[in-house]
């Protein structure tokens, strides 16, 4: 079984017809770097471009909020209020006395914010960042401390709050029971059962673990929503693991550019069948800032980063040894028509196996 190839099947590159088709499916989008993740998702779909993704969020039929792990992922929204209702409080209870205590913040004065956003965002009210800022500090709640950053995670994870429709380059809130009314409910058990599925049939092969991680929940909660949902999953055994995946699955083949914190390399808790065919290098730092990658076949083959100028794009490559760098012509291709804006391709030194630092040196 080629794991990695059946994972690089699994996730469509270039076959859903609409931005809501790619996050229905896989479940949920990781997509804290705003730039990056839009090539997530546009990828995935047959021709979408860079304004089709923006525009399904703001219309508010996706929302990008924080939900698994902490974490910003995009969702349809219909699945906010169950998902905040499966990872919403065991994510505020992570919030420490000690993280209370170094943002500056008290109940009282996260109350103070709630009401404060509450008034002002009532009745269709959409604020960008530093609007929100500027409206705490009125209230007496500054900003020396990060206490923007904190409130916003904490009144966002209690469903009162999420992202609204981008304003340019700004970030924009608006109240989730205005911006997305028509919620559906799901308890947790059968939460966790639509969360397994979705995951295991965009994602696999993939092992219980790999699905607890994704979650950010136990091993043994985890196994409850695989149990719901076996029945239409396929099992196999590979070395001393149990994967499951969808029936009928096949091997996708190609060459691509993936953004940093793609569900391709980060849906997975063990991500070694992703260098059987290179040596492995590291595509994430110490404090789990991801790289974007390139991959063959399913194989992590390299690094690359996007270097945008006034009205083109650069597309550096740090490609392995081996790696022929023009089967990536016709991907490239396709994440220019994505932004609208001819892209260049430059070749640097490929990354050292090893090495936690990257740096993106000319090739010679």
């Amino acid at each position: 079984m080629d794991i990695a190839a059946l994972r690089l099947g699994n996730q469509r590159v270039g076959q859903s017809s609409s931005v809501e088709d790619v996050v229905g499916r896989l479940g949920a989008v990781q997509g804290q770097d705003y730039g990056q993740s839009l090539w997530s998702l546009g990828l995935r779909t047959a021709s979408g471009r860079i304004a089709d993704v923006e525009e399904a969020l703001r219309a508010g039929r996706v929302v990008r909020t924080w939900l698994m792990r902490g974490t910003i992922h995009y969702v349809l929204a219909e699945d906010v209020g169950w998902m905040l209702g499966l990872f919403g409080a065991r994510d505020l209870a992570r919030l420490t006395p000690k993280a209370w205590r170094y943002h500056h913040m008290t109940p009282e004065l996260m109350s103070l914010a709630r009401k404060t956003f509450v008034e002002a965002l009532t009745g269709g009210g959409c604020l960008t960042r530093r609007e929100m800022i500027s409206l705490m500090a009125q209230v007496g709640i500054p900003d020396d401390r990060q206490q923007s950053y904190f409130t916003f995670i904490h009144l966002a994870q209690e469903g009162l709050v999420v992202p609204g429709p981008p304003r340019g380059k700004e970030q924009t809130f608006v109240l989730l029971e205005e911006w997305a009314p028509r919620q559906r409910s799901l308890d947790d058990e059968e939460a966790l059962a639509v969360l397994a599925s979705r995951f295991f049939t965009s994602h696999g092969p993939a092992t219980l673990a790999d699905f607890a991680n994704w979650c950010g929940i136990g091993v043994r909660e985890a196994a409850h929503g695989l149990e719901a949902v076996k029945s239409s999953l396929v099992r196999e055994t590979f070395g001393d693991k149990e994967y499951w995946l969808p029936p009928d699955l096949s091997e996708g083949s190609g060459a691509l550019i993936l953004p940093a914190y793609d569900e391709l390399v980060i849906g997975y808790k063990d991500r070694g069948a992703f260098f059987t065919r290179y040596d492995e290098i590291p595509i994430s730092t110490y404090n789990g800032m991801f790289y974007a990658t390139i991959i063959e076949d399913g194989q992590i083959a390299g690094l690359w980063r996007r270097v945008m100028k006034k009205s083109s794009v650069d597309v550096e490559l740090r490609p392995l040894p081996g790696f022929d760098v023009d089967r990536l012509v016709a991907h490239v291709g396709r994440f220019s028509d994505f932004l609208g804006l001819p892209v260049r391709t430059v070749v640097k030194d490929a990354p050292e196996a090893g090495s936690s630092k990257v740096s993106w040196r000319s090739r010679k």
